[in-house]
C-alpha cells in the first residue's frame, strides 16, 4: 500500500468492480466490543467488520473504537455532497464550477461517477478512538475539524499526534487503507482502496442497506419485532409503567418503499409518525381483528412510529368540544 497516496476521481473510475456479493452484517452484533453511534447506519461487508474487530483487539486496555459512519445510502451521500457544494458556492461565488467540484470532492465522494462512493459500498468506515472515560481522545488540537483532517499533518500537538497514531496504526494494521485527507476514514475493497493499493480491480460495488423495523435506540418501546416478509413486520407493543400499551419503533432504510406493520393488539390505538421525534403527525391504520395494520411509504431514510400519547382529561374535553363545532 502506498501510504498517503492520492486518489483522483479519474483513477477511481478506472478501477474495475468485480462485485463478490459478500453480505452486509450488522456491526452492532458482529463487532460487540466496538461502540456504534446511534444515528449510524450499522452495516459493513462481513470482511470489513472482521477487520474492525482486529483493529479493536490490537488496542491497549481502556481504548475503544467508535464507528461514526459505516454504510451510507446513495441518497444520503447525495445530500452531503450537494449541501457542502452549496456552502462552498455561497462562500466563494467567484469560483468556477470545476473548482467548486474539486473542493467538494476532496471531502465528499461524488455520487455521479462510475466509481461509487466508498461509504455506499459497505467497504468504508469512519472511526473515533475513545479513552477510559468513554469520551473521544483528542486528535486535532490546536486545530479544528477540516483544518485537522489531513492524516499526516504536523500541525497538531504531540498528545493529539500520539492519540491519532494509536488509531491510525490499529486500522492500518488490521488491513485497512486510509484516505489521507481524513484521518478518520478507512476502507477495504472499494475503488479508493484499490487506487491507494495500486490495484486494477476491487470486490465491492454499490449496495443498499436492508429495510428494517427496530427498537435499538434510546427511549424505544416494543416487546417484540419479527419480520414476516420482505417489507412486512409484526410488532408487539411494550407495557408502560401505568400498564398501558406503549410503542416507539424506527422504520429505517425504507425511503420511497412501501412498508407494512401489523401491531399486535393495537386496533384501539392511534398512531403518529415523525422524522425527528419532535414533530409528529397522525397516520391511518386499518383494523385487523384485534390488531392494527399500517401501510407507509417513508419519505426519509429514518422515520419513527409511535402510539399517540393519550390526551389528559382536560384536553380531551376541549378536543371533544372542538370536534362538535
Amino acid at each position: 500500500m502506498r501510504q498517503g497516496a492520492a486518489e483522483p476521481i479519474a483513477a477511481l473510475n478506472r478501477v474495475r468492480i468485480e462485485e463478490t456479493g459478500e453480505p452486509l452484517v450488522d456491526i452492532r452484533d458482529a463487532c460487540p466490543s466496538v461502540d456504534v453511534r446511534e444515528d449510524c447506519c450499522p452495516y459493513l461487508r462481513r470482511t470489513v467488520a472482521e477487520m474492525v474487530n482486529r483493529a479493536q483487539a490490537s488496542l491497549g486496555p481502556g481504548l475503544r473504537l467508535r464507528v461514526t459512519t459505516a454504510l451510507r445510502t446513495l441518497a444520503k451521500q447525495r445530500a452531503h455532497w450537494d449541501t457542502y457544494f452549496a456552502q462552498l458556492r455561497e462562500r466563494h461565488p467567484e469560483w468556477p464550477l470545476s473548482a467548486l467540484r474539486r473542493a467538494t470532492n476532496r471531502y465528499f465522494a461524488p455520487y455521479d461517477q462510475k466509481a461509487p462512493p466508498g461509504h455506499c459500498t459497505g467497504g468504508a468506515v469512519d472511526v473515533q478512538l475513545l479513552g477510559e472515560s468513554g469520551e473521544p481522545l483528542d486528535m486535532v488540537s490546536p486545530l479544528e475539524h477540516w483544518a485537522a483532517a489531513y492524516t499526516w499533518t504536523d500541525r497538531i500537538s504531540p498528545e493529539a499526534r500520539t492519540n491519532r497514531m494509536l488509531m491510525v496504526n490499529a486500522m492500518l494494521g488490521a488491513g485497512f487503507s486510509n484516505c489521507r485527507e481524513e484521518f478518520w476514514h478507512y476502507s477495504y475493497g472499494d475503488s479508493a482502496w484499490a487506487v491507494r493499493c495500486g490495484l486494477a480491480a476491487c470486490p465491492y460495488g454499490l449496495v443498499e442497506p436492508p429495510p428494517c423495523v427496530e427498537s435499538r435506540f434510546a427511549d424505544a418501546a416494543a416487546s417484540g419485532i419479527s419480520q414476516i416478509g420482505p417489507t412486512v413486520w409484526a410488532v408487539t407493543p411494550a407495557t408502560s409503567e401505568a400498564g398501558q400499551p406503549a410503542l416507539l419503533v424506527g422504520i429505517f432504510w425504507s425511503e420511497g418503499r412501501e412498508v407494512h406493520l401489523h401491531v399486535l393488539g393495537g386496533r384501539a390505538q392511534a398512531y403518529e409518525i415523525s422524522a425527528d421525534r419532535e414533530t409528529w403527525r397522525g397516520v391511518d391504520h386499518e383494523p385487523r381483528g384485534a390488531d392494527a395494520a399500517l401501510r407507509m411509504v417513508p419519505e426519509q431514510e429514518r422515520v419513527y412510529l409511535r402510539m399517540a400519547p393519550a390526551l389528559p382529561p382536560e384536553a380531551r374535553k376541549v378536543h371533544g368540544a372542538q370536534a362538535q363545532k
